[in-house]
């Protein structure tokens, strides 16, 4: 089987038809940006938002490199937030 190779840049775009499921108050992170974190993570073997974080944190420089980042990488908590506000019937 031919693996396909999907540019990390484009992550984000699967994910556009989804609403975002967060609070508008205190919204500190792009919602692409954690969703492209989050999957990168997964897909690495992270498995839950203290892993995920601290993979990001590791490859902070790549990610800035096609992520806008404005207020810096998520932190745990806004990442596990995140994840628990999704909705399964989204996907």
């Amino acid at each position: 089987m031919a693996a396909k190779h999907v540019a990390v840049e484009s992550i984000g775009s699967y994910f556009g038809c989804m609403t975002d499921p967060r609070y508008t108050r205190n919204r500190k992170h792009r919602f692409v940006d954690i969703v492209v974190i989050a999957v990168c993570g997964v897909v690495c073997g992270c498995d839950g938002p203290t892993a995920i974080r601290r993979w990001a944190m590791v490859r902070a420089e790549w990610l800035q490199g096609f992520l806008e980042l404005p207020n810096g990488l998520p932190s745990r908590d806004c990442i596990r937030n995140w994840l628990m506000a999704l909705q399964p019937d989204a996907f």
